[in-house]
This record gives structure tokens, sequence and C-alpha cells, in this order.
């Protein structure tokens, strides 16, 4: 997971409106900037700026940086559905960079890997990760949107790695290579145990019996 680096806009701008949120969706968007050099310090720039007017999202997400704007315990004005909108007022506004000098695929399992997360803190369903168009019919990500399916998949399966990833880390160190051979083999899933439980696991593996 990149480090996120926390570059808030002022308190009183007039894209940082301040309402207290809850989020409970995660609205997924693209920049619509393919200028080189517009990376996420790029835009962190931007948004700090009075070319911004009142436009403003949580977290701006490239190949290589996560800049974040607004607290995740107050909204921001990127889906364009009004003051009291859901979107505004209930999602964690996320914009991937699509810089022509960046790594799109890298920006993109960035922002996955920032998802998962917000996810977790928040309890958010993976239901409630949606396109700006879910609030109001925007083209928006307009990078994603033609295989949205697929980039919902990719989130679910990063999310299963990073679950076993970790309850691996549970595992004692001596265990650990032979109970995510078993893993890897979809042989096992409850990693839970005690020494016992891993001595038989080691065991097998000593004997050649996990291939």
């Amino acid at each position: 997971m990149v480090n996120i680096t926390q570059d808030f806009v002022s308190r009183g701008a007039k894209n940082r409106p301040g309402y207290p949120m809850t989020p409970t969706f995660i609205t997924v968007h693209n920049t619509g900037n393919s200028n080189k050099g517009a990376d996420a310090k790029c835009h962190a720039d931007y948004i700090k700026s009075t070319a911004a007017g009142t436009t403003s999202w949580h977290f701006s997400v490239d190949d290589h940086a996560i800049y974040q704007h607004i607290p995740t315990n107050e909204n921001a004005w990127h889906c364009g559905d009004g003051g009291n909108g859901p979107g505004n007022r209930t999602s964690i506004g996320i914009e991937i960079c699509e810089n022509s000098d960046g790594n799109l695929a890298q920006a993109e399992a960035n922002a996955i890997d920032l998802i998962i997360d917000l996810m977790k803190q928040f309890n958010i369903p993976l239901t409630n990760v949606v396109p700006h168009k879910h609030w109001t019919g925007k083209d928006c990500p307009h990078l994603i949107l033609p295989r949205w399916d697929a980039f919902i998949a990719s989130m679910a399966k990063r999310q299963q790695e990073r679950e076993i990833t970790d309850k691996l880390a549970t595992v004692p160190d001596w265990a650990r290579d032979s109970v995510k051979k078993l893993v890897d083999k979809s042989a096992l899933s409850d990693l839970s145990g005690d020494n016992t439980f891993y001595r038989v696991i080691v065991l097998m593996d000593r004997l050649g019996l996990i291939a």
C-alpha cells in the first residue's frame, strides 16, 4: 500500500464545506486530465487553488503516490448531485489519475488497495463501491466504466488476497511456508489452530504430501 500524504484544503475554503459525514459509499472517478505531469501531487496543488472553485474530493491516486485533500469524516463536492445529494454527503471521493506519463494500471491497483482499506475502516460493502455515473449519469470514471465489472472483480480478488495475507501473519514463522502451500492449493481456508495443528501441516510438508 502506498503511503498517504495528507495535504488538506484549508478550512473555510469554498471546496471544503465541512459538513460532518459518516461514509457509507465510496465513489470512483477518473481525473479527466491526461496531460503529462497531471499526477496526484499536481491535483493536490490544483484542489487548493482558486481554479478548483467549489469542486473537491477526498483522495487523488497515481502510480506512485496518494494525496488526501479532505478528511474522511467531512463531505466533499465531487458527485454533482447537489448540496444534500447522497453522493456528495455519504461517499468518499477517489480520483484516479490518468496522466499520459504515468502507469494507469498501477494507479488503479493503488486505488484498489486504498478502497479496500477504507471499506474495512468504515465497514462499507463492496456493493457500495460505485462509479460517479451511479449518482448523476456522468460518464465517469470514463476509463473504467467499460470494464467496471472487471474492476470490481479485481477488487474482490485483491481483498481476498489481503485477508489471506493477514491470516498468514498470525501463523508461527516456522509453519508459515507449509501452511501457505495448502492455502495456495485452496486446501485450507481456516488458518487458526494450535501448535499441534501447525506441526501436523509441517510434517505433511516434509513428507512430501504437500506438493
